[in-house]
């Protein structure tokens, strides 16, 4: 272990290098106000003249309790931000970075949970993250299969964590994208502090999920009181939370929809300091919100779906002229095949027959049309054949 990666052997918590330390407090609005030499007094600026909170921290990092003295530092700044020492760190090592934590609370003792209620809930989690993501820049209430890689990729740089609690999921998110070589510095426990925007895009990711969680609660607790449709979902209003989102917030409790609570805390270095906000998610709302993601995928009608897949019936009265067809396909990020019905002029019915016979796929675009449990692309905007291995 080196003194740069020191760490507090109550907790086995990493303590940060003092340069990356010291490059935090600077950019969360802390002054020095006294040096000896030895150690630096830090206080908040802006901080009333009564208050008495402030931070020491030693002038080198190479002195022998270096890693007890950032430790202490660093509770203090956690009491200060209201946030946790794990959070903290969370926020320097990434150069910046808000924090969702998911808590749990199956029948099992603290720090433990049945493996498909983990499994779930972390999946849940990155669905979450995935989802708000990607209506940043796609806005509908039902995601495209085809999600946009900026979404995936900035999942990929999330970062999971337990902490203490019952069974506590913390999601570290960066605040900016991390490159590779600034994952490799994080590594060598280099400060990555850069100058950050207002709202930088892991920001609008955070505050999207707050966003949507809350207004995703308030709709259920109407709905299951019966003063609103579950159709409420569907419409187009600030912050409506999309298919995906809904599935995740209803999975994040398990298969047994667990009560659960969602903690925010948000770093100050995109913006001024906010106090964490937490939501309680029952286990009746969590049914509601599942109820209201199938609604949308498969009761809601909604324009330019694209449906890709295979040609698994064919029907037309004569031998030649217009025909029917139904493609099985997935046409949302869900994954799941339905069956959509699809008319097609002479050329396109032939090559749906071609398509059929080859097991080719095929892919339309249309108006999704809903009457009861059909499915239609109504009226169809196009229609091609996939080329093959042999094309």
């Amino acid at each position: 272990m080196t003194e740069r990666d020191a760490a507090r052997d109550d907790g086995h918590m990493m303590v940060p290098a003092l340069s990356a330390f010291t490059s935090y407090l600077h950019a969360a609005g802390w002054v020095v106000e006294d040096d000896d030499g030895r150690t630096v007094l830090w206080r908040q600026a802006g901080a009333p003249a009564d208050t008495d909170m402030q931070i020491v921290l030693p002038t080198l990092e190479t002195v022998r309790d270096y890693p007890d003295r950032a430790y202490e530092a660093l509770r203090a700044l956690a009491y200060a931000e209201q946030r946790l020492p794990q959070e903290i760190m969370a926020d320097i090592r990434f150069g910046g970075a808000d924090n969702v934590a998911v808590r749990l609370t199956p029948d099992a003792p603290s720090g433990e949970a049945p493996l498909f209620l983990a499994e779930a809930a972390v999946s849940a989690l990155r669905t979450f993250v995935v989802a708000s993501a990607a209506a940043l820049d796609v806005n509908s209430l039902v995601l495209p299969a085809r999600r946009p890689q900026r979404a995936e990729t900035y999942a990929g740089q999330a970062r999971l964590s337990m902490q203490p609690g019952s069974f506590v999921l913390a999601l570290a998110l960066p605040l900016l994208d991390a490159y590779p070589d600034q994952r490799a510095s994080a590594q060598e426990g280099q400060s990555l502090l850069v100058d950050i925007p207002p709202q930088p895009f892991g920001r609008r990711v955070s505050d999207r999920m707050l966003a949507v969680a809350r207004r995703a609660q308030l709709l259920a607790d109407e709905v299951g009181r019966g003063d609103r449709p579950l159709a409420a979902f569907g419409r187009a209003e600030p912050h409506a939370p999309n298919a995906t989102e809904l599935a995740a917030l209803g999975e994040l409790g398990g298969p047994d929809h667990d009560l659960y609570q969602l903690r925010f805390a948000w770093s100050p270095l995109a913006s001024a300091a906010r106090e964490p906000l937490r939501l309680k998610i029952t286990p009746s709302q969590q049914r509601i919100l599942g109820e209201a993601s199938e609604f949308l995928r498969t009761r809601q009608p909604r324009s330019g779906v694209t449906v890709q897949g295979l040609v698994v019936r064919l029907y037309r009265e004569g031998k030649f002229g217009r025909g029917e067809v139904v493609i099985q396909g997935i046409d949302d990020d869900s994954g799941v095949a339905r069956r959509f019905r699809v008319e097609l002029d002479e050329t396109d019915y032939r090559e749906a027959v071609r398509a059929h016979g080859n097991g080719l796929q095929v892919i339309a675009t249309g108006d999704l049309d809903i009457r009861g449990t059909r499915l239609s692309l109504r009226p169809l905007r196009s229609f091609a054949v996939m080329p093959g291995l042999d094309d």
